[in-house]
Formats: C-alpha cells, structure tokens, sequence
C-alpha cells in the first residue's frame, strides 16, 4: 500500500514539472498579433536600422568584406530595398536572417518601412 501511494506521489509530481516544462515567455509566440506594434513614423536612424544592425549587420553577415551585401549603412539598405531582396527574404519567404524569422512586429515594420519606400529619415 505505501508503495502505490509513493508511485502515485511520484508520477504526480512528474507530471506537474511536465506540464511546468511547456511554458514560453515570448508573449508574442503565444497571442501573435496582440502585442501593440506601432508602425507609425518608422526612420530609418531610429526603427530600421537598429533592427537592421541587430539582425543582420552586427552579427557579420552583411558587413563590408564578407562577400554579402553590405547592410551597415543607410545607402546599402536602400539597394536591398529597391531591388526587392529586402522585402522577399524578410518579409515573404522569411528566410532571413538564418537564426529564424524576425518578430511579427519586426517584420511588420521592415514592410511597412519599404511600402512608404524606404525613406532615409
């Protein structure tokens, strides 16, 4: 009798740390588009860029020298985004950066960001 009380008690206290174990803390993962994300007055020095940097620049990806588009200045964002690679591999395919798909509200920006054309200010 104590032992099936003791199993009991056991497999009560895995399951508990089971479900305990499925916890995310990205509330965006878990209410996607509830999250206010502001895509208004979106400059580039201020919103874009910082993701930009962040994402893509800073990490050694797209910086001069490496053989890939240069993405650390305003001029070399700007040809990405006219000639429609910016908005395929952020926005549509989401292939980009490698790591995994920016933030909806990210994503949401960068495309609005290049729906208004891209404006340097």
């Amino acid at each position: 009798m104590k032992r099936s009380k003791l199993f009991f008690l056991v497999i009560i206290i895995a399951s508990g740390s089971m479900i305990n174990g499925c916890y995310y803390d990205n509330a965006e993962e878990l209410y996607p588009g509830s999250l206010n994300c502001d895509i208004s007055n979106l400059s580039y020095d201020l919103v874009i860029k910082p993701i930009i940097d962040s994402n893509c620049a800073i990490s050694g990806c797209h910086v001069s020298g490496t053989g890939r588009k240069d993405l650390s200045s305003y001029q070399g964002v700007k040809d990405v985004v006219d000639d429609g690679r910016l908005n395929q591999h952020v926005v549509v395919s989401k292939d980009m950066p490698p790591s995994g798909p920016l933030s909806t509200c990210n994503i949401a920006k960068i495309e609005a960001w290049i729906q208004d054309g891209g404006p340097s200010q």
